[in-house]
């Protein structure tokens, strides 16, 4: 039974290899540093479970990881009163961290690649994350792409070629990468992200909140969820309409990621009343540090399209200040604006403590 906490010993180690060590930017407020825990995190998950002799090891929710830390780290002690407010501050910061990411189209602009999410309830969506600090939106969108299918489209992405859009106020923007081959070999760099990828015809995807809403099931009676597709897939349309007037539509040379077994295939044919023909999607289990098992899927066929509507306004980041922690438990709002860390005291402190 996987019930036991991680010890004493564990916790020093992940803390000082993630938070201790960080540059002075990266301690700067609550946010980050929970950008850093959560790093810690995924370790903790990803890796330090799988080893044989943490067999019995818990798995833990981002939060309870995060209350561990908190109760383990000396200079964190006297916020951890405060911890349940600073952890939804942290999740309402990211919601405002900019996403980027990028649109893959095959090499005749009918089809297009979307990754599912780790669950086989997830959702299915364009492959992209969050800006990092002194990224452009160009190398965010190559570094999402390459750690989500393992396809380099350095060369590829044109700058000046993208969608702008706002998914639940977080700003979005997506390049559109054309040329890539539906028998490109996918093979994600992160674990436990991806479950799944989809080549899906562009003219058959849901272009409107109502249309995103309708079922598609699989042979499985796994349901197709595009809430993060929607909103792109009109101007997408209308910007291969437009390349095609122009008589052009092809792009780079795509570089392919090498791949160490071969693609899956799996049929999936959609149930809901307004769809035909066939649906994408397929269960793949990744691998973080090294190339794990693909899945290239055949072309679905939702719904036909409608008229979308269009996407809200981006909303403003906001960061918390910083001051020096005191020594005692502080409430939320003071702890929120006397936040420091202060690297030095927490190793002393560390040393005597663990």
């Amino acid at each position: 039974m996987n019930s036991r906490l991680p010890s004493t010993d564990l916790l020093e180690e992940i803390c000082v290899r993630f938070i201790l060590t960080l540059p002075a930017t990266e301690l700067e407020s609550f946010d980050r540093l929970l950008f850093s825990i959560e790093q810690a995190w995924w370790h903790y998950e990803d890796h330090v479970r799988e080893k044989p002799e943490n067999a019995s090891l818990k798995s833990l929710t981002l939060k309870e990881f995060t209350g561990l830390i908190f109760e383990k780290v000396p200079g964190l002690q006297p916020f951890k009163a405060s911890l349940e407010e600073i952890y939804d501050d942290f999740n309402k910061y990211k919601r405002t961290v900019p996403v980027r990411g990028a649109i893959l189209l095959d090499p005749e602009m009918t089809k297009v690649l979307l990754v599912r999410g780790y669950k086989k309830d997830a959702g299915w969506g364009f492959p992209r994350g969050k800006l990092s600090k002194d990224e452009t939106a160009a190398q965010c969108a190559q570094r999402e792409v390459l750690e989500e299918t393992g396809l380099d489209i350095t060369g590829m992405l044109r700058e000046q070629d993208y969608i702008d859009a706002t998914l639940s106020n977080q700003d979005t923007r997506l390049f559109i990468v054309q040329n890539v081959p539906e028998t490109t070999h996918f093979a994600p760099h992160v674990r436990c992200e991806i479950g799944a990828f989809g080549w899906y015809i562009v003219d058959h995807l849901p272009a409107s909140y109502d249309e995103s809403k309708q079922a598609f099931v699989n042979e499985q009676g796994g349901r197709h969820k595009f809430f993060n597709v929607w909103p792109y897939v009109k101007p997408l349309r209308a910007w291969i309409k437009k390349q095609r007037q122009r008589g052009g539509g092809k792009g780079g040379k795509p570089v392919l990621a090498a791949l160490p077994q071969p693609a899956q295939r799996a049929a999936v044919k959609p149930a809901a009343a307004a769809a035909a023909g066939q649906s994408a999607a397929a269960g793949m289990r990744a691998t973080k540090a090294a190339a794990a098992a693909a899945a290239l899927l055949p072309a679905s066929k939702p719904t036909a399209p409608a008229a979308a509507t269009a996407p809200t306004a981006p909303a403003a980041a906001a960061a918390a200040p910083g001051a020096r922690p005191a020594q005692q438990p502080l409430g939320p709002s003071r702890a929120l604006l006397e936040f420091k860390f202060d690297r030095e005291e927490i190793m002393q402190r560390l040393q005597c403590s663990f």
